[in-house]
């Protein structure tokens, strides 16, 4: 109950907050008009510089107010909706396989174990994709080092995608529902709190057995996030078609 008196207070709070900048816009374009049709004092302009900057401010203090409440709203409306999404299903090769199709793909190596390839893009100026081959016990270890190891490199570019390939010899649902979860949350820090964050991690962990890999798809968010951006350099890479 409270959580939903919150959300209603916050939303309330940024609906007033909209309506006093479009009254404290008016009041300054109300008195222009006052003024070109000679209808003008010593009133007219203080008050309507008073108008503006009082709506203005009080705007201001209702939307800082507000905003984290419906940002917690917002995180909380894209966990639901990607709790329902099972982690996608993909093809892949062995590990000498598959830096073959790096390769083949204009990705050149560089150090560290890592590939890289620059791509332009309209909407993001471009994107710098990373990808590293990898093998551990554990999804949220490997993604915690590569993170690290990354950012130990002082790669000073902007828009980083690395697309992690953890290779392992089985998994089972333990290691998807890891996927899931650690994709979810760079999901949604990526679309609701900063989407340009440092590094985008896609992460892929592959079932040497099967040859298949997993991982969280999230192209049909933030379309713009570096995020989806490995999603679709990754289904590019191995013939997946959107």
């Amino acid at each position: 109950m409270d959580e939903n008196l919150n959300k209603k207070k916050a939303i309330t709070m940024a609906v007033v907050a909209g309506i006093l900048i479009i009254i404290a816009f008016s009041s300054l374009f109300v008195a222009a008009l006052m003024q070109d049709n000679g209808i003008s004092d010593a009133v007219i302009v203080p008050m309507a510089l008073i108008a503006f900057l009082g709506g203005n401010i009080t705007a201001f203090v209702l939307i800082i107010k507000s905003y984290p409440s419906l940002l917690m709203e917002e995180c909380r409306k894209m966990e639901q909706k990607y709790d329902k999404q099972e982690v996608t299903k993909i093809p892949l090769p062995d590990e000498r396989d598959i830096v073959k199709t790096f390769l083949q793909h204009k990705f050149k190596y560089i150090d560290e174990g890592y590939y890289r390839r620059k791509k332009f893009s309209f909407l993001k100026d471009s994107v710098s994709y990373y990808a590293r081959i990898t093998e551990d016990f554990e999804i949220e270890n490997a993604l915690r080092r590569e993170i690290e190891r990354i950012l130990k490199m002082h790669r000073k570019e902007n828009n980083l995608c690395l697309l992690l390939f953890v290779y392992m010899d089985e998994i089972g649902e333990r290691e998807k529902k890891d996927v899931k979860e650690l994709g979810k949350d760079q999901i949604i820090v990526q679309y609701v709190i900063n989407p340009n964050v440092l590094v985008s991690v896609i992460i892929i962990v592959i079932d040497r057995q099967t040859g298949t890999g997993y991982y969280m798809e999230g192209r049909k968010f933030g379309w713009i996030s570096s995020y989806s951006y490995g999603c679709r350099m990754l289904r590019k890479l191995f013939g997946v078609k959107d």
